[in-house]
């Protein structure tokens, strides 16, 4: 009868405890930002993709007037044939440095758009995954501070040991640290986000909206994104840019060497010389530009595809979640009908429905990461032309 007593007492202090539970929460509405809302503040309050214009026009500028008062010939002075080329390839190429810096710094906007986009959402994403951990955390404390409190209970009408209580003690402990830690690193991800947008985010009165898709990976076309990246990469504008000034100096030096070829038949070997390094520079240079170049694509078509594998590698992380997700359903719907035929504690049916909550977290991070994954290898694939 004394037995009977006991499991009677635990049963009704745990039904109390469980019955004054509840999850915490945030009671005042919060304002949600959405992405496409933080991807917009972030340009409006970048002030160097502000004036960028500016310097686009400067360029412009300095071009046109370059072009209007051009001359191949003019301040060349030299006392060899050789040095009067040279001078007139430099003028000309200065020109052509002249004409780049417009494009740059239409490329520099049109990048500036981009990496501010990217940033944006690596962050955003990385303030949903800090939330669905915190999550996670938050429900972890919740069920240990329960089966402390039950434990407490136990320890009290001597069902539990000393050692007993002190290991939910110390669970609890852990779950709390845990907690702890998923909340400064969500506080952490938030001032991230604030920074990239250039607006305050205060973690109890703003919320990010979690809506997200899974991006169709069966549409990626390697060939275009490595043709975008070739177009739109910050770092294979500059090695084209390279490639092309480099060829259009050998040009005007071939060209040059070619206007004075039956000269050098009247020079003198030094003289002679003096054009036959200029080319074979020239040569070398554009040789060596050019190899630059397609070693970097070399280099960029095994990233990409190793970008690819990885994308493939997460789908089908998130297909198994997917399945885990449907076997624990079940689990949960079977778990509430043996609590409703008392079979079950509401302690053993929170713990279950929180499994389920944690596999859908872990389903929802694995998307996160395949969009995030998927933008990465996707990024210079959106430009907006910039003039």
């Amino acid at each position: 009868m004394k037995k009977t007593c006991k499991t009677l007492a635990i049963t009704l202090c745990a039904a109390m405890l469980l019955s004054t539970f509840t999850v915490a929460g945030d009671s005042e509405v919060k304002t949600i930002l959405t992405l496409k809302e933080a991807k917009a503040l972030a340009l409006e309050n970048d002030v160097q993709f502000k004036i960028q214009q500016s310097y686009i026009n400067q360029k412009k500028e300095d071009y046109a007037v370059m072009s209007e008062n051009f001359n191949a010939n003019r301040g060349v002075k030299a006392s060899t044939a050789a040095g009067k080329a040279e001078g007139r390839i430099n003028n000309q190429v200065a020109l052509e440095n002249a004409n780049y810096a417009v494009k740059q710094e239409i490329f520099n906007k049109n990048d500036l758009k981009r990496a501010s986009d990217y940033n944006v959402t690596i962050a955003y994403y990385d303030v949903m995954k800090a939330k669905y951990t915190l999550d996670n955390a938050q429900r972890a404390m919740e069920l240990a501070q329960k089966d402390l409190e039950i434990a407490e209970v136990r320890f009290n009408i001597g069902e539990y040991t000393k050692n007993d209580l002190s290991r939910a003690e110390n669970a609890y402990k852990s779950s709390k640290t845990q907690y702890d830690a998923a909340f400064s690193s969500l506080e952490d991800k938030m001032k991230t986000l604030s920074k990239e947008i250039g607006k305050d985010l205060n973690i109890n009165n703003d919320d990010i909206d979690m809506t997200i898709g899974i991006p169709d990976i069966s549409s990626i076309d390697l060939d275009k994104i490595k043709t975008d990246n070739l177009n739109n990469n910050p770092a294979f504008f500059s090695a084209k840019k390279a490639v092309d000034l480099a060829k259009y100096k050998q040009f005007l030096v071939r060209s040059e060497y070619d206007d004075n070829y039956d000269k050098m038949k009247r020079m003198t070997d030094t003289a002679r010389n003096e054009f036959d390094i200029m080319l074979h520079d020239a040569d070398r240079d554009y040789e060596n530009a050019k190899y630059q170049y397609d070693e970097a694509v070399k280099e960029l078509e095994i990233s990409l595809k190793t970008q690819y594998s990885g994308i493939t590698t997460q789908m089908e992380t998130i297909v198994n979640l997917k399945k885990s997700v449907a076997d624990m359903e079940t689990t949960v719907k079977n778990d509430r009908l043996k609590f409703s035929l008392n079979l079950l504690s509401q302690n053993e049916l929170s713990k279950s429905e929180s499994a389920l909550k944690d596999l859908e977290n872990s389903l929802n991070t694995a998307i996160v990461n395949l969009n995030a994954q998927y933008l990465a290898l996707t990024q210079y694939s959106y430009t907006q032309s910039t003039n």
